[in-house]
Order: structure tokens, then sequence, then C-alpha cells
């Protein structure tokens, strides 16, 4: 393939561009020879031929000039389309990512003869606003009013073939058409490819039909944005959970003026890392990366909007609930199997079991297949508390949840979760409870909680009762279990928000813990919930559990009791010369 040299500094750049128009404009052999070049050659194509505009700049509209990540990416866009694969761009905010991806459908559809496209964003206003430079087809336009005419498609005329939401090439045929999101985008055709733009931002019933109906539509989809949580079709995909997809990432680091100064904090002391692939490569890595641009970015944006922008962090994003970096130090404790059922448990592992009652007595079964995990075993003379969350026990619905905690670590002991109905959720929190000491049992009332607290209140068991404070200071009970309203939510949430804040619970439990990732404060509504079609089942049975310790805490006195009661029963043994 012939290659042509040319200068990648600005100033230097713009001198060859403007000569080589000329010389072109003069010869048309040496047109052609270019226009041969360019159809092969992507990047000589952008590095010589097109432009980018940023009306925050003065001047705002300059030769657009790839760096090296700007190459390997465009390289990777370029490609899936060739070998027809769905390819996502993860993104921080303002590294050209739009403008890579926009210059590849435009060389395709100058250059290839059958390169359909259709382009998409969240709103129509996103996809094509004439002279909005923000706007996906206008971009578009942008670049071919800044090509020489022997690089347009022969009787290509601005006005007829660059309408509203339509880009048609006269010569080859081929067309870029917009479209806004909606739950059957693209239907209708076969396309090259399909550009689904910040598609964490899309509605989240239309964002899975949209991808559902594209899959007809091309074998080559690219979807393009920031994170915005961890919920949405763009982050599931992200994660390659369901769907496996191949991915790009491109973080700030990687461009050269933004990682100008990179370092990170050791101790307090800064380091300073010598290239913007290193900075990318430790950031992968989980190293906060930083520099001078990051600072003041830092200094102007809230958290959240950081996350968003900069730093491609899907939790942060979200608007957590929970502060990030308190959860981050929290351990999930690993599965073990016991070699005896009189072994301890190690510190940071929890064996599963199924509690059964043997006369009037619960033992434990263990196995891989029991239904509570429990990473501590009860005590004697320890308080613990035994709070759930309650479903209906349906297929695909959330599940009933079941958080044992110490009245004095607050540490979570054991949990239990599943689909369980509700008269099978009482008799298993009823064997928890038992067996923990005949520990406080808080099951919620709500709903099918108000089924398993009548089956509970049939029981020999500590059943936690909502009671209301009069004017008068006389307590009234309402009914059996905890009553979740709009009052007694919001505090048992914050309470549990404060716990694991200052690191005063561990959570231990993997299913707890990642549903605290996902636990966020909805930007829509401001409620604290899960996020998406995440479940909250967990984090609302471990605040109950926060409340009812606030309300009934540790008392010391019972376990001095115990163990005093212990000491005298050890004096008694022979070994002491004690009778009876």
């Amino acid at each position: 393939m012939r290659t042509l040299d040319y200068p990648l500094s600005l100033k230097e750049n713009q001198s060859f561009r403007n000569r080589l128009y000329e010389s072109c404009a003069s010869d048309p052999a040496l047109a052609a020879d270019i226009k041969a070049i360019c159809a092969a050659d992507i990047i000589t194509w952008i590095n010589l031929f097109c432009y980018t505009k940023d009306p925050r700049r003065k001047p705002d509209i300059l030769p657009f000039i790839c760096y090296p990540f700007q190459k390997e990416g465009i390289v990777e866009i370029q490609s899936a389309i060739r070998n027809q694969y769905d390819l996502l761009m993860e993104k921080s905010r303002d590294v050209g990512a739009s403008w890579m991806t926009l210059y590849v459908f435009t060389h395709f559809w100058l250059f290839e003869k059958g390169s359909d496209f259709r382009i998409g964003s969240r709103k129509e206003d996103f996809v094509d606003k004439l002279n909005d430079i923000d706007t996906l087809l206008e971009k578009i336009r942008f670049t071919l009013k800044k090509l020489p005419i022997f690089l347009l498609p022969k009787g290509f005329v601005p006005d007829e073939h660059c309408a509203y939401m339509r880009i048609m090439n006269p010569e080859n045929g081929n067309a870029i058409i917009g479209e806004s999101a909606n739950p059957n985008f693209g239907s209708g055709g076969r396309r090259k490819a399909v550009l689904l733009d910040e598609f964490a931002k899309w509605d989240d019933s239309v964002a899975e039909a949209a991808w559902t109906s594209t899959a007809d539509v091309s074998p080559c989809r690219i979807v393009v944005s920031t994170p915005v949580g961890s919920a949405n079709k763009f982050a599931q995909l992200a994660s390659g959970t369901k769907e496996k997809i191949k991915k790009l990432t491109i973080h700030w680091t990687l461009h050269p003026d933004k990682a100008k100064g990179a370092y990170y904090l050791d101790n307090g002391v800064q380091v300073p890392i010598e290239s913007p692939e290193k900075a990318f490569t430790m950031w992968r890595q989980g190293i906060r990366v930083r520099s001078y641009w990051y600072d003041a970015e830092a200094e102007r944006r809230s958290e959240s909007d950081l996350a968003q922008e900069v730093d491609i962090d899907y939790l942060q994003s979200g608007h957590p609930f929970f502060n990030l970096m308190s959860l981050s130090k929290q351990k999930i404790w690993k599965y073990i199997e016991r070699k005896l059922p009189t072994d301890l448990i190690p510190h940071g592992y929890h064996i599963k079991v199924k509690p059964v009652e043997v006369d009037n007595k619960i033992e434990l079964r263990e196995g891989v297949d029991g239904w509570l995990r429990v990473y501590e075993l009860p005590q004697k003379g320890y308080q613990y508390v035994v709070s759930a969350d309650v479903s209906e026990g349906l297929a695909k619905g959330d599940e009933s949840f079941a958080v044992v905690r110490d009245k004095a670590t607050r540490n979570v002991v054991a949990c239990a979760n599943g689909l369980y109905p509700p008269d099978d959720f009482a008799v298993k929190l009823y064997k928890i409870a038992q067996f923990y000491n005949k520990a406080e049992l808080a099951p919620e009332n709500n709903n099918h909680g108000y089924s398993v607290c009548s089956d509970l209140k049939k029981m020999d068991c500590n059943l936690y009762q909502t009671k209301r404070i009069s004017v008068d200071g006389k307590e009234t009970i309402v009914k059996a279990g905890w009553t979740t309203d709009a009052r007694s939510r919001p505090a048992m949430l914050d309470q549990l928000e404060e716990e694991i804040r200052k690191e005063a619970i561990e959570l231990r439990d993997e299913v707890l813990i990642s549903q605290a990732k996902t636990f966020v404060s909805n930007a829509r509504n401001g409620k604290p919930e899960a996020e998406g079609a995440f479940h909250d089942d967990g984090i609302l049975a471990c605040a109950i559990g926060s409340a009812i310790i606030k309300e009934h805490p540790f008392k010391p006195k019972a376990i001095l009791d115990a163990r005093r009661a212990q000491l005298v029963a050890e004096a008694r043994r022979p070994l002491f010369g004690f009778r009876k």
C-alpha cells in the first residue's frame, strides 16, 4: 500500500495540508493518487483532510491529528465494521470518541459501496440539529464540507444530499440515517453497522428493546457511552456478565495533554508516572491516577460527575447511597467445607448449613447445598438479631432475605436468601433465631411479611413488636414484626449507611456486599433503592437489623452473667474438689 509522509505537529500539519490542497487542485493525477491513498488508509485521510470544531477554543476549527490511542481506536472500530462484530466503547468525556467513530462511518460511506449506516442517540436533538456541531449528523456534514472536491462523491450537492436525519452518497448509493431512541430502533432494513451513542443514558426499557431489535439489523453494533451507574444495559454489556462483547476503553490517561504530569499518591507523597501508557495501565490495575488536568476537573465537578464524565467509574457514577471507599474495605468471606463438625470456622471463611429441629433442638447439617451461610457460630450468652425482608417467593421476583447480626459488634454472622414461599420462610426464620440463642426476630410485616409474622406468632420465638408511643409516653403494640414506612425506612437506611461509612460493621456476605454497591439514591425521585434491575432485599433486611440494634442494643450484663455462670460451672468440676 502506498503511503504518504506528513508532519504531525499542528502548525506544520496545517501548512502541509494547504500545500497539498493547492497541488491537487492543479494536478488531477496527483489528486487521484491521494484519493486512492486515502481510500486505503483511513488514518492518512483523517490526519490530512479531517477537522474538528470546538466552540470552547480559539481558533475553534482545528485539524484532527490522531494521538496514538485514537489511531488504535479508529482501527478497532474499522475492524468491527469490516469483520462484522459488536463493539462497546466506554470512554471518558472529551477524548474525541464521537469524532473518531463518525470519521470511520464517513470513510466507509465515501469509499466502500454497500456501506449503509444507522446512527442514533437518546433524543432526536442529539442525533441531528442543523448548525449544532454537538449533534451526530452535523459532525458528519461539517467533515464533508471541509473535504476538497476531489474527495467528495461525484454529483454530490450538500444542500440536496445532506438532508435532515439523512446523508446520501449519489455516486455509490450509501446512506447514513439518523434515528432517535425507540424500542424498534433500526427496524425495517439491513445496515452495515449501527451506532448507539450515549447508550447508558437511554431509558432502560427502550435500551433493552433496541439492543434486541438491532440484532436483526446488523451484526455490527457500535455502542458508545460514558457510564451512568451499573444497572443500565450499557453497564451490563460492559461487565460481560450476560453477553460477551468486545470492549474498547478510551480513558483520559491515554490523552497526552490530560495525562501530562500524571502521578499517584503513596502515603501522601506524589509519585510521577512516566507516560500515558503507564498511567493507563496503572488505572486498569485499580490505582487512583491523577494529573494537573485531573486535579482541576476534580475541583469543579461533583464526585459522581467526576466518576461519570472522567473516571469511567460505573458504581460511583450511579449516585451510590453507601460510601464506596468504605465498601471497598469490606471483605467477602470465602466458602469452606469443614472436615469435622467440631472444627472451628476459620476467620475469613463461612460454611453452608441446613438447620434442622431434632428433639426440640436446632442442629446443623453442613453441605454445599445448605441454605444458611454461617460466618460465626452462636456463642453462649451472646445476643443476636435476625432481621428479614420478605418476598412472595415467585420465580423472577425479589428474594426473601434474612440477616443475622451480633448486637455487640454489629457484624453479620449469618445470611440466607432465596425464593421461599412465606410459610416456608417463616419456618426458616424460626430455626435461625432459635439456633442463635433465641435471637430477637424482626421480619418486615408489610405485604407478604404479614403472613410470615402471623405464622411466627404461633411459634415459641422472640418476635419483635412494632410499637407506637403516645403523647403521654405510653407504649402501644401495633402489630408483630418490623413496619417499614415513610418514617422508618429512611431512618434505618441512614443508620446502616453510618455503620458502613464509619466501618462499624463487617458485612462479610458476597450477596450483601454486591447489593450495597448497586444501592443508589435515585436521581429521579431521590429515593434510596436498588439501581435498575438489581435487588436490594439484603440491604433492607440488614438495615432493619441496624434499627433493631439501635432500639434494643447489646446489654453487657447478660454476657457477664453468662461468663460468671460458666466460671462457677468450671469450678464445680471434680478437678477442683467441689461437691454438690
